[in-house]
C-alpha cells in the first residue's frame, strides 16, 4: 500500500545557509535549494553588407546550442526597432560548449551566416543579484564566400532563480514549445481583486403603472442585474406592492459597475412586460463600512415608453422605494468554511495588524503520474492560493519530477487559515491538445494553525485523490514551509481572542444556503478577473482551487463521524465510566473504601489549595511565574550549551484508520462517488437503501428519546414556575438553610467538606446505602408529560 504520510527532507536550502541557521534572518530565496542557469540574452543584430550583395536583403535567425538542447529566434516576433529581446536559460550541466550561430533565414537552406562557441568553464562570468546586469556585447558574425558580414548584441552569464530574467526566460526543457505558447510556461503572480457585497433591499413601489389600462392590480416583480448576475424577487399583486426583499450580488474591486433594475409585469405564465426600469451605479451607492442599514429612499421609475395622462403636460412617473448599499463590512467568502485563507472585510479600515509573513519555497515533486495516450509525461506547473494572492510557478515540460524551487511570501492576518497548492498538467504548450484544459493532479493543503512561529517545515506532502478504487497516491509535493512572525507585537498575543470574522457578520449573520450562493457568484467573479491576465489563469484552475468539501452522501464519512464522537466522549467522560464500572457498580468492599479514602484526602486538600490561594494570592501569582519561567530558562541554557537548533513537531496530514481507508470498501466507494441520478444495477440500489433504512431506524428512535427527555425537562420547567406549591416548598428550604448557616456560622469552614463528603460518600455506593432500583426522583422525572403520546 501507498505510504501518505509527510516526510521530512534535508534540502540544502539557500546554497546550504537554512541548513546552518533556519530561524535565522529571512531573504527571497533562502527557502529553496540554488539552481544554476545559463542565461543567454540575445538582444538585436545589424547587416553591416555590401548593398550589392545577396546578404543584404537576409532574415537573419539565431540558434543556440548546448549539448542535445537548441533553441532558436525564428519565430519570434522583432520589434520595430529591429529587436528580439529574449532571454534563453539552459541547464548548464547539459554540456560543455555553447555554440551560438546565426543563419539567414531568408533563404530555404539557412545559409549559415557566422558561429561563436564559448566554453562553460572559462569563457562565461557569473551573476549573482544584487549585483549589476552583464553588459552586452558585440560579437562578429560573418561569412567570406558568401559577402555576409554581421554583428551580433546578446550577453551571456551563470545565473539563478534569482535573477530577474528568470521570470521572462525561455528554459531549454520548453524548446519545443511555440514562441506563441511560451508565455504559458513562465511564473507569474496574480492579484486577484478583493470582492464586495452589493445589497439591493427592494422594499415596495408606490402608483405602478399597468401596461394594461383595464388592469387594477397588475401582478409585479422586480428584476436586478449586475454583469452577468440576474435576481428576482417574489411576484406581489397591486399598484402599492410591497417586497421587503434582498438581492445580494458579488462585485470585485473598483466598484465601477452598474445594476439594473427592472420592473416586470406578469400577465401570465407566459407573457411578461416591463412597465419601468431604472439604473444606478456602485458609486453612487451608501458605502456601509460598520455594521447597520442603508437609509431608505424613493427613486423614480422610467417609464419604458411614453404614458403620460393625455392632456397632462407635467410628467408623471412611479416611484420604488429601496435600499442601495455596498456592505464593505463583510468578507466575501470564494473558498468554503474548511479551507478558508482569508477573513478581512473589503473595507482596509477594518483590516486587523498583520501577524507576520507565510514564506513558502516550492522545491519539486516526485513520481507525477503520467497522462494517459501522450508521448509527454507531465508538463506539470503548482499554483498557490493564499487570500487573494495566486502564485503559479514556470512549467517544466515532460518531466514526472520536476524541480522549480521558487519561493513566495504572504501577509498572515490570521493564524487558523488555510494554504493551497494545486499541482496541474499544462495543456496550453503542445499543438494537438488544441484548446484542451489544464488537467488537474491533485492538491495539497496546509493548516497553518499546526505550523509553529519561526520553523521551517521542509517536507514532502502526497498528493492524494480519493475515487471509487480507493486512495491513490499521484506523487509527492516538496515544499519549504515558514510561518515568521512580527517580532514583540501586540496583534500576535491578542489574535487569539479577536474574532475571526468582521464584526458585521455577527451583527447581520447570513443564512448558509445564502452564504453558498454568495461563494459561487464569487467564484465566477474570480475567474472573470483572472481571465483578463496575461497570460491568463484558466478557469478550471480557478475552479478546481476553490472548490469546496463533498456534501454528498457518504457511508464511510458517517461510520469515521460516529467513531470521532465516541471518542471525543470517551476521552471526556471515560474517567467517570471507570469509577461508575470499577467502584459505584462492583459490590467488593475495598475498591469503595479505597475510593473514599483517596477522595477526602483530595476534598480536604483542595479546600487547603483554595484557602491559601485566596489569603496568599500575591506570593502564589509570583511563584506560578516563576514555576512558568523555569522551563524556558532550562530550554534556553541547554540551547546555549549545546548549540542545537529546534526541529519542528511532527505533522499529521491524514489517518487512514479514522476516514475508514485502512483498508478502503469498494462497495462504499463506489456509492460515495455514484452520481445523481444513480447509474448502477437497481438491484444494488435496493440493497443499499435497505442498509440505510435500517440504520435509519436506530437513528430515528435515538432522536426520538432525545426529544422526549427535552420536552420532559420543560415541563419540569413549567412545573416550577407555574406551581405555587413549588415555589412556596423551594422558599421555605432556602429559608430553612439560611437559618441553619447562621445558626452553625461557627462551623460553616465545616459545613462545605461535609456536605461534599456526604455527597461523595453516597455516590460511591457502600453495601448500607446500596439500591438497585431507580430512585424517586428518576420515576418523578419519567412521570413528567412528553408529546412522544401525541405521535402516531
Amino acid at each position: 500500500m501507498a505510504d501518505f504520510s509527510y516526510k521530512k527532507i534535508s534540502p540544502k536550502l539557500g546554497g546550504e545557509r537554512g541548513a546552518r541557521n533556519p530561524n535565522g534572518p529571512t531573504s527571497s530565496h533562502d527557502l529553496v535549494e540554488q539552481m544554476e542557469f545559463l542565461y543567454v540574452e540575445v538582444i538585436k543584430a545589424i547587416n553591416n553588407s555590401a548593398q550589392n550583395t545577396i546578404a543584404h536583403r537576409c532574415i537573419p535567425v539565431v540558434e543556440i546550442t548546448l549539448g542535445n538542447y537548441k533553441s532558436s529566434t525564428k519565430n519570434l516576433p522583432i520589434d520595430p526597432k529591429g529587436e528580439w529581446n529574449q532571454v534563453f536559460a539552459f541547464d548548464k550541466s547539459k554540456g560543455d560548449v555553447l555554440s551560438v550561430t546565426m543563419k539567414d533565414g531568408h533563404t530555404e537552406s539557412n545559409t549559415v551566416i557566422g558561429k561563436q562557441n564559448f566554453k562553460l568553464v572559462l569563457d562565461i562570468p557569473s551573476r549573482v543579484p544584487p549585483d549589476a546586469r552583464i553588459a552586452p556585447q558585440w560579437y562578429s558574425m560573418q561569412n567570406t564566400e558568401t559577402g555576409y558580414h554581421m554583428a551580433l548584441l546578446m550577453s551571456i552569464w551563470f545565473g539563478t532563480q534569482a535573477d530577474e530574467v528568470y521570470s521572462n526566460a525561455w528554459f531549454s526543457d520548453a524548446c519545443d514549445v511555440s514562441a506563441s505558447c511560451v508565455t504559458n510556461t513562465r511564473p507569474k503572480l496574480y492579484l486577484a481583486p478583493r470582492l464586495c457585497y452589493v445589497r439591493v433591499t427592494i422594499v415596495s413601489g408606490h402608483d405602478l403603472i399597468s401596461s394594461d389600462k383595464k388592469q387594477q392590480n397588475p401582478s409585479v416583480y422586480v428584476k436586478a442585474t449586475l454583469g452577468r448576475v440576474a435576481l428576482k424577487t417574489v411576484t406581489k399583486s397591486g399598484l402599492n406592492p410591497s417586497w421587503n426583499q434582498d438581492l445580494i450580488f458579488v462585485a470585485s474591486e473598483p466598484l465601477e459597475g452598474t445594476v439594473y433594475i427592472s420592473l416586470i409585469e406578469k400577465s401570465d405564465e407566459n407573457h411578461e412586460e416591463c412597465i419601468g426600469k431604472l439604473k444606478k451605479k456602485l458609486s453612487e451607492m451608501n458605502a456601509m463600512k460598520v455594521p447597520g442599514l442603508a437609509p431608505v429612499q424613493f427613486y423614480d421609475i422610467e417609464p419604458p415608453g411614453d404614458i403620460q395622462p393625455a392632456g397632462d403636460t407635467r410628467r408623471f412617473a412611479s416611484r420604488i422605494k429601496m435600499k442601495l448599499a455596498t456592505d464593505q463590512a463583510y468578507h466575501v467568502f470564494d473558498e468554503c468554511s474548511q479551507y478558508c485563507s482569508d477573513y478581512r472585510a473589503f473595507a482596509k479600515g477594518l483590516w486587523t495588524g498583520v501577524l507576520g509573513k507565510l514564506e513558502v519555497g516550492i522545491l519539486g515533486a516526485t513520481g507525477l503520474t503520467p497522462v494517459k495516450d501522450s508521448a509527454y509525461q507531465r508538463n506539470a506547473y503548482v499554483v498557490a492560493k493564499y487570500g487573494n494572492k495566486w502564485a503559479r510557478t514556470r512549467t517544466v515540460v515532460d518531466n514526472k519530477s520536476p524541480k522549480w524551487n521558487e519561493q513566495y511570501s504572504w501577509d498572515v492576518y490570521e493564524k487558523c487559515t488555510v494554504l493551497t497548492l494545486g499541482v496541474y498538467d499544462n495543456q496550453q504548450i503542445v499543438t494537438n491538445y488544441g484548446e484542451g484544459n489544464d488537467g488537474p493532479i491533485g492538491k495539497v493543503r496546509i493548516p497553518l494553525g499546526q505550523l509553529k512561529w519561526n520553523m521551517i517545515y521542509a517536507g514532502s506532502w502526497p498528493i492524494m485523490e480519493l475515487g471509487k478504487e480507493g486512495l491513490k497516491k499521484k506523487g509527492e509535493l516538496q515544499l519549504a514551509v515558514r510561518c515568521a512572525s512580527v517580532p514583540k507585537s501586540y496583534a500576535v498575543e491578542t489574535s487569539v481572542f479577536r474574532w475571526m470574522l468582521p464584526k458585521t457578520h455577527y451583527k447581520f449573520p447570513m443564512s448558509l444556503i445564502q452564504k453558498e450562493e454568495l461563494r459561487a457568484q464569487a467564484v465566477e467573479v474570480n475567474c472573470m478577473n483572472l481571465a483578463r491576465t496575461e497570460p491568463p489563469l484558466r478557469n478550471e484552475v480557478v475552479r478546481d482551487m476553490l472548490k469546496p468539501k463533498s456534501n454528498s452522501f457518504s457511508w464511510r464519512r458517517a461510520k469515521a463521524n460516529q467513531e470521532r464522537l465516541w471518542k471525543s466522549l470517551a476521552r471526556l467522560f471515560g474517567w467517570y465510566a471507570w469509577l461508575d464500572a470499577n467502584v459505584r457498580s462492583t459490590t467488593a468492599f475495598r475498591p469503595k473504601l479505597v475510593a473514599f479514602a483517596l477522595g477526602s484526602v483530595l476534598i480536604f486538600l483542595t479546600w487547603w489549595v483554595l484557602f491559601v490561594a485566596y489569603y496568599f494570592a500575591a506570593p502564589l501569582w509570583i511563584l506560578w511565574k516563576i514555576f512558568l519561567a523555569i522551563p524556558k530558562l532550562w530550554t534556553q541554557g541547554c540551547h546555549w550549551l549545546t548549540n542545537r537548533i529546534d526541529t519542528p513537531p511532527p505533522l499529521v496530514l491524514v489517518d487512514l484508520k479514522l476516514s475508514k481507508l485502512d483498508p478502503p470498501s469498494v462497495e462504499e466507494l463506489d456509492e460515495e462517488f455514484d452520481l445523481h441520478p444513480s447509474s448502477v444495477d437497481p438491484a444494488v440500489r435496493m440493497t443499499r437503501y435497505e442498509k440505510l433504512r435500517k440504520t435509519a431506524a436506530h437513528v430515528v428512535s435515538l432522536m426520538g428519546d432525545a426529544a422526549s427527555q427535552c420536552e420532559r425537562l420543560y415541563s419540569l420547567w413549567k412545573l416550577c414556575v407555574g406551581n405555587e406549591l413549588v415555589n412556596v416548598s423551594l422558599l421555605g428550604a432556602g429559608y430553612v438553610f439560611l437559618c441553619a448557616v447562621y445558626t452553625f456560622w461557627d462551623y460553616v469552614n465545616l459545613l462545605p467538606k461535609v456536605f461534599v463528603l456526604g455527597c461523595w460518600f453516597f455516590w460511591i455506593n457502600f453495601p448500607c446505602c446500596r439500591n438497585d432500583l431507580p430512585s424517586n426522583i428518576m420515576n418523578f422525572f419519567r412521570r413528567l408529560p412528553s408529546n412522544e403520546d401525541l405521535m402516531i
